[in-house]
C-alpha cells in the first residue's frame, strides 16, 4: 500500500499481481475503497497486474475541501496510471456503478489509456428525479454524517437477505467511514455528469456485467444499456448492487475471461 501525489492530491493505491503482465484497473463504487475490490482480485493475481486505488476524497485518499467534477476524478486516473504504470500504458478498466463515468471519459480525452472496459451495475447517468435524490443526499451526510443515512442507503444497495456476516460488516465499516464530504461531492458528480450518449462510440471491448439481485440498478436496464454497445459482452451473475463484494469469486473469474480472450 502506497501514497502518491497526482493532479494535485494525495492518493492511497495498491499494485499486486505479476509484473510486465495486462494492466487491470479496479475503479470502486461512490462510498468504496479500494478494498471494495478484495474478494474479486484472488482470481486475478496470477495472470496480470491490478491497480486499485481510492479515489480523491474516498478511502485512505487525501479529504479534499473543494469541489471536484468527473474532470478532476478522470485527471486523478490518468495522471496515477501514467505514474505507477507506465505512460500511455493500455489498460482494463473494471468499474462499480458511478465508476464507469471515470472509464468513459478516460476514453474520451485519453484514448490511449484505455483497452477495454468492464461496467458493472453500470450508473452513466441519472434521470432528473435520481439527480434530485443525489443531491439531497449529498447535503444530508454533509449535514448530519454518514450515521444517519446508512440505514436507507444500504436498504437497497445491500438488501438485508443478501447480507451475511462476513461481507457485509465491512460493506457497513467502508461506509461509516467515508467523509461525508467526499462522500457527497462524489454523489453531486454522478448526479450532473451523464455518459450515455457517448456508448455507441466505444470501439474498445466492453463487458456489462449485471447482479441479478440489485435493486439500485436493475439488469434489465444494464442489459438495455449494454445493448447501446457496439459488440459488448453481457453477463448477468447472482449478487446485489456491490457485485465485487457480495459475489467477489465470479467476477474475478469472469474479468480473468474477458481481459484473457483480447
Amino acid at each position: 500500500m502506497s501514497w502518491i501525489d497526482v493532479n494535485g492530491v494525495c492518493l492511497r493505491y495498491r499494485v499486486e499481481g505479476r509484473s510486465g503482465a495486462p494492466v487491470i484497473v479496479l475503479i470502486h463504487e461512490i462510498g468504496g475503497s479500494l478494498e471494495s475490490f478484495d474478494a474479486a482480485i484472488a482470481p486475478l493475481v496470477s495472470d496480470f497486474r491490478i491497480l486499485s486505488f481510492d479515489q480523491r476524497g474516498s478511502g485512505l485518499s487525501e479529504k479534499v475541501r473543494s469541489s471536484f467534477g468527473i474532470d478532476e476524478l478522470t485527471g486523478d486516473l490518468a495522471e496515477l496510471i501514467d505514474r505507477t504504470c507506465s505512460a500511455g500504458t493500455a489498460c482494463n478498466f473494471v468499474t462499480v456503478a458511478a465508476g464507469g463515468l471515470q472509464a468513459l471519459r478516460l476514453f474520451e480525452v485519453r484514448r490511449d489509456l484505455v483497452g477495454s472496459i468492464t461496467l458493472c451495475n453500470p450508473a452513466l447517468g441519472v434521470d432528473t428525479s435520481r439527480a434530485s435524490f443525489l443531491l439531497e443526499r449529498a447535503d444530508f451526510a454533509e449535514t448530519h454524517g454518514m450515521r444517519a443515512g446508512i440505514e436507507s442507503t444500504l436498504d437497497k444497495s445491500y438488501q438485508p437477505e443478501l447480507r451475511d456476516d462476513v461481507v457485509f460488516p465491512d460493506v457497513r465499516g467502508r461506509y461509516l467511514a467515508n467523509d461525508p464530504y467526499g462522500f457527497a461531492e462524489s454523489n453531486r458528480v454522478l448526479a450532473r455528469t451523464d455518459m450515455r450518449g457517448k456508448l455507441s462510440s466505444l470501439d474498445c471491448p466492453v463487458m456489462v456485467v449485471a447482479g441479478r439481485h440489485d435493486q439500485v440498478r436493475p439488469h434489465n436496464l444494464s442489459e438495455e444499456l449494454a445493448k447501446q454497445i457496439p459488440k459488448c459482452r453481457f453477463e448477468l451473475i447472482d449478487g446485489g448492487h456491490f457485485l465485487p463484494s457480495m459475489a467477489g469469486v465470479v467476477l474475478g473469474e469472469l474479468i480473468s475471461d474477458f481481459v484473457s480472450s483480447l
